[in-house]
């Protein structure tokens, strides 16, 4: 996965970057969110209103619009990178690559020792 610097000043910022980078209307996200679309509105552009987006629902926003900005700006903001984990089929896909090319390996030994005794 390509480490990409979010440049917000802000997760105010961040969270309207993931808005916008989205490409779906923000009407449709505060739907999607069961929020008023004026209110979601308030709190992603106005600075001087008290109204934050609920943490609780960052997952939600991310899920919706298919991106992970606030997540990568709050870890750089604190000073960590990121890097999505492997599922547990990958990792069970990666374990049989590797039990594969071992086989293969004893099997093209097996083969050599083979046709050197048959020679």
């Amino acid at each position: 996965m390509e480490q990409i610097e979010i440049h917000s000043k802000d997760l105010r910022a961040a969270i309207r970057l993931c808005i916008e980078t989205s490409g779906i209307a923000p009407k449709e996200i505060a739907f999607s969110l069961n929020m008023d679309s004026g209110h979601l509105s308030r709190m992603i552009n106005s600075s001087d209103d008290p109204r934050h987006f609920p943490p609780e629902r960052l997952g939600d926003l991310m899920n919706i619009c298919g991106n992970e900005i606030p997540l990568r700006w709050l870890a750089q903001s604190r000073g960590y990178g990121l890097y999505r984990l492997k599922t547990e089929l990958e990792l069970e896909n990666e374990n049989l690559r590797k039990e594969l090319a071992e086989k293969n390996r004893e099997h093209e030994i097996i083969m050599k020792v083979f046709k050197e005794l048959k020679a």
